[in-house]
């Protein structure tokens, strides 16, 4: 091979080194589940029990615009997040009354990185989408950007990076003043201290724990998956890909058992945790644990 053609070639294989070198990932994607979406056909009274009965703190208050009533509650390390829509839009199997776990938004290490790392992992992701609002400072900007993950989303659940402006919120920050909140409460009278798991029921459960390991890492010995200080994430065999249920860890379940056989809402209880009964929560699966 004559000298120049060598010379050239190698330039080639250290240029095609370089560029494989940009897109090993390098990190961790997701920093922790930041909100557990609930959509239900009683926004106002869900929220009232959560809020009221458990007297979890508002994340913010209950609000009405042209789409949707919505309202937030701190449960210690994650804001569950409740909605209407003001035109319904249930999913066929959603009925009337009833709530279901609508979805995840999962809070990614900063979000330009967080998309270098996608790429080089090869998920899935549509494009960035900005909401422009008014910001603290009264000035017009994007207050947060949301990312839709469809290998992990369905015509019922959406699952999705959502990464708040620090010019609108400093989400840590709230998350820390809710815990605070509940922690000066003694966690109500369920005595929550936060969300130990959010359990995700899949029809091809290899499938999803794959893909889940893709975007999370390895996971833990007990069969779960823990993105910083908020839930760990389960996913189990089930007829439906959907959020199953919550794991609540609470004080004491002997306190917690009481407040729910006292207001009718205890479900089937075992040595190691209480369930709420769903009739009386709009049809969501809600276990306590030590």
């Amino acid at each position: 091979m004559p000298r120049r053609f060598k010379s050239a070639f190698l330039l080639l294989m250290i240029a095609s080194t370089a560029f494989g070198q940009t897109v090993v990932r390098k990190g961790p994607i997701v920093r922790q589940v930041d909100r557990i979406l609930v959509e239900s056909g009683d926004a106002k009274a869900l929220i009232e029990f959560f809020a009221a009965d458990l007297q979890l703190p508002e994340a913010w208050p209950l609000a009405e615009d042209q789409l949707h009533l919505s309202g937030g509650v701190g449960a210690g390390n994650v804001t569950i997040e409740i909605y209407e829509y003001a035109i319904r839009k249930r999913v066929p199997s959603q009925k009337i009354g009833l709530a279901r776990f609508a979805g995840l938004a999962l809070e990614p290490y900063p979000l330009e990185d967080a998309l270098r790392e996608m790429k080089a992992e090869g998920i899935a992701y549509d494009p960035p989408q900005p909401a422009i609002s008014i910001l603290p400072d009264g000035k017009r900007g994007v207050a947060w950007t949301t990312v839709p993950l469809p290998a992990f989303s369905n015509s019922g659940l959406s699952i999705f990076l959502h990464e708040y402006s620090q010019a609108f919120l400093r989400v840590d920050v709230r998350r820390k003043q809710l815990g605070n909140r509940l922690t000066l409460n003694n966690g109500g009278p369920l005595g929550i201290q936060s969300v130990r798991e959010v359990v995700l029921s899949a029809t091809n459960v290899v499938q999803q724990r794959a893909a889940w390991q893709r975007l999370l890492g390895p996971q833990s010995p007990s069969g779960t998956w823990n993105p910083g200080n908020g839930p760990a994430i389960r996913v189990v065999p089930g007829s439906q890909d959907r959020v199953q249920k919550l794991v609540i860890q609470v004080r004491s379940l002997n306190q917690a058992a009481a407040f729910l056989k006292k207001r009718n809402l205890l479900g089937p209880i075992s040595t190691s945790q209480v369930s709420i009964n769903p009739s009386g929560i709009q049809g969501l699966g809600i276990n306590l644990v030590e």
